[in-house]
């Protein structure tokens, strides 16, 4: 066989071996996929209304500790949403499990459970996984997901379905001085709890929820 023949066979060989290596490594990145610590958190706020149990609301961390006397708040929200009837009671006992990104490679994550107080001092972990997986932290860094961020548009309206029943727009008040307020649409009807919220505003004004 030519010098130039077995020359090209090696680089096929070697070719090969590094196109199995990247597969197998993409693949396993996007076995490990996690949401982009954004210092944001979905939950499902309880609203003691069996027919409208749970509105889904976005908090920064720092508005979540307003929440930790909420027991019946699902933290965070599941992964599907807000379930439809009411889920198991008196779950939330203010804390939340985290995976803490320790810049190891051998040793990624550190597990650690902490109250909604102390989640505020991991907004700037970047490579945080909050919250930590049902399966427990992984044994590999994580390639953050790119996911949407929603907004919300205030928008002071009053709509009446049929049968009477109302809904309205209030300012949900999360606690947080960086993001003091939500928009969240209610019902009439008991106002979904939010009616002993004191810091809460019902309407919402004509000019949107405050921003500070």
């Amino acid at each position: 066989m030519k010098l130039e023949q077995k020359h090209a066979k090696t680089f096929r060989a070697i070719s090969v071996m590094v196109l199995l290596t990247l597969t197998v490594a993409a693949c396993g990145n996007a076995a490990f996929a996690a949401p982009v610590n954004d210092g944001m958190i979905a939950i499902c706020h309880a609203t003691g209304d069996p027919a409208n149990p749970y509105d889904e609301i976005a908090l920064d961390f720092n508005g979540l500790a307003a929440h930790a006397n909420h027991v019946d708040d699902l933290v965070p929200a599941p992964a599907n949403g807000c379930p439809p009837v009411v889920a198991e009671t008196g779950a939330n006992d203010g804390k939340i499990t985290i995976c803490h990104a320790t810049g190891s490679l051998t040793n990624p994550y550190n597990e650690i459970t902490i109250d909604f107080n102390g989640l505020n001092g991991h907004s700037n972990h970047e490579g945080d996984v909050i919250p930590a997986p049902e399966g427990g932290c992984p044994p590999v860094t994580v390639t953050p997901a790119i996911t949407a961020t929603p907004t919300m548009t205030a928008t002071p309206t009053m709509t009446v379905t049929p049968g009477g029943t109302g809904m309205i727009d209030i300012c949900h008040a999360t606690g947080s001085a960086k993001n003091p307020y939500v928009l969240i649409t209610v019902s009439v009807n008991g106002l979904n709890g939010h009616g002993d919220h004191a810091g809460d505003i019902i309407p919402v004004p004509d000019d949107g929820c405050p921003t500070q």
